[in-house]
């Protein structure tokens, strides 16, 4: 998510506030079943429940190559970011 959350950055999350306020452009911990552990701001909840996310640089994968991804994915919601400079 550079340059917003910068290489080597920590991010701080909570897995019990995740599941409130989840909504349209709120920052997220996700388990992603292809690319791992990333973080991603929400696009759209859908009349499913589930969680499209996108990025935030221009060279983000789209909404779309990502998938949807189901609450159980969602680790925890991004409070704050720490860079390491």
């Amino acid at each position: 998510m550079s340059p917003k959350i910068p290489n080597e950055s920590y991010v701080l999350s909570c897995s019990w506030f995740s599941s409130f306020f989840l909504g349209e452009g709120k920052r997220i911990l996700v388990q992603h079943h292809n690319y791992g552990l990333i973080v991603k701001t929400v696009a759209l909840v859908d009349h499913h429940g589930f969680i499209w996310v996108k990025g935030e640089n221009s060279q983000s994968m789209p909404v779309e190559q990502l998938g949807p991804i189901s609450a159980n994915q969602v680790i925890g919601r991004v409070l704050s970011v720490f860079s390491h400079t």
